[in-house]
């Protein structure tokens, strides 16, 4: 191996590591609303529905306003989104705690903290380093970034509960903010390293085509449609997690340190769950992996349905859940990239966030209203059941997956 080869491996471990660093840290507070949201109703005065219907409300920003992030990515550049999404996040987590009623906090809480990670995103981030590694190498490093979203679960759960045990909401919300700040140089080295290529592989018809003409030409895809159907109930699954799982298992009386460690195990397996689809994509057909995926979350659903509530029980379904979870998005962001083309990618994938969030947005607020009715958890997992089987037959449907669409 010569000098050459060894500095482009280098560089491709530095870039991989810092595009890392960006995702696993936003997702790390996007998966945590759900250990907030009992502190928030104590210092805010918010009664739990009322959060849940504003982390409702963040899921819809979260996905209504990623295509527009990836047309302005287009327009300026990816960084500059990753950049504004810094700024967005800090700001949400320095004032949410400071509201004392529902208005301000849905604006803070439920708006500009959403609308912030959104700009630190998986399909931005992809987007940031794809023109310097190249499609092949990107198809490989999806997973390995994706999976970086349970580094942040793994180490900012525990740490977040931590804090606001010891320390309080206000005081664990701002400590938030400093990986954020410790990200600014790394995403202007990732902008350096992104300029030349960047202007090498995107071409003047790329930068002027309107986000219409590029959505228009997706929906007419068949395999799109169905990929839609299938990461929006994608989305309905995750909110539980995300939303009401830490409290789900405090009802069931497993302490609070014990239930934000389960969230840790959750956060390891979804590294292990999205770099093993990412590596199955390469050797097998992508909708077949995604349509693994969805089948088991029915089999998870059947078990918070039937099986009897206890410690390790919490243990296991939340590893299976952390396997099953992050693992959806290497195959559908795999299958739109080699449709679409990788440049596209952020715009597309943004939108099919879009009914993710819709998802989302559901079980936040659905769980809130169904615990302050007295009807706990259980509706949701039987609504999840049976998205969970339509989604898995919609991506076993999926033809062509590896077909160009060309524009009209």
């Amino acid at each position: 191996m010569n000098q050459e080869q060894k500095n482009n491996i280098f560089q491709l471990i530095i870039i991989v590591a810092a595009a890392c660093l960006v995702h696993g840290v936003m997702q790390g507070v996007h998966d945590n609303y759900g250990i907030m949201m009992n502190s928030l109703t104590s210092v805010t005065g918010v009664d739990y529905a009322s959060i849940s219907f504003c982390i409702g409300v963040g899921a819809l920003v979260y996905g209504l306003s990623q295509p527009f992030l990836g047309m302005l990515a287009l327009r300026k550049s990816n960084t500059f989104v990753i950049m504004m999404g810094i700024v967005f996040t800090v700001l949400g987590l320095i004032i949410t705690p400071l509201c004392r009623n529902f208005f301000t906090l849905l604006l803070f809480f439920g708006l500009v903290l959403p609308f912030g990670t959104t700009g630190l995103c998986f399909g931005i981030v992809m987007g940031a380093i794809t023109p310097i590694l190249g499609e092949e190498r990107a198809a490989y490093v999806s997973g390995i970034v994706q999976a970086s979203a349970g580094i942040g679960d793994a180490l900012m759960s525990p740490g977040l509960e931590g804090l606001i045990s010891h320390f309080g909401i206000q005081a664990a919300m701002s400590t938030l903010c400093i990986p954020f700040l410790i990200i600014i140089p790394v995403v202007i080295w990732i902008a350096s390293m992104n300029k030349k290529a960047a202007i090498a592989v995107q071409t003047k018809s790329e930068k002027s085509e309107s986000l219409f003409s590029i959505l228009k030409n997706a929906f007419q895809d068949r395999d799109y449609r169905l990929i839609l159907i299938g990461f929006a109930t994608c989305g309905f699954n995750m909110s539980i997690i995300e939303s009401h799982l830490f409290s789900q298992f405090r009802s069931y009386g497993i302490a609070g340190d014990t239930a934000s460690l389960t969230l840790t195990v959750y956060g390891i397996a979804t590294m292990i769950g999205a770099a093993g689809a990412g590596f199955l994509g390469v050797k097998y057909q992508m909708k077949n992996v995604l349509g693994s995926v969805y089948a088991i979350r029915v089999l998870i659903s059947l078990g918070f349905l039937f099986l009897p509530k206890s410690v390790p029980f919490a243990f296991i379904v939340t590893a299976l859940l952390g396997l099953s979870g992050d693992s959806t998005v290497p195959p559908t962001s795999g299958i739109i990239s080699k449709k679409f083309g990788a440049e596209k990618m952020a715009v597309i994938y943004g939108f099919a966030l879009i009914g993710h969030q819709v998802g989302a947005f559901a079980s936040s607020y659905l769980g809130g209203v169904f615990v302050r009715e007295g009807l706990g958890y259980t509706p949701l997992w039987i609504i999840n059941m049976c998205l969970s089987a339509i989604a898995a037959a919609a991506s076993f449907s999926i033809h062509n997956e590896n077909i160009t669409v060309h524009q009209s």
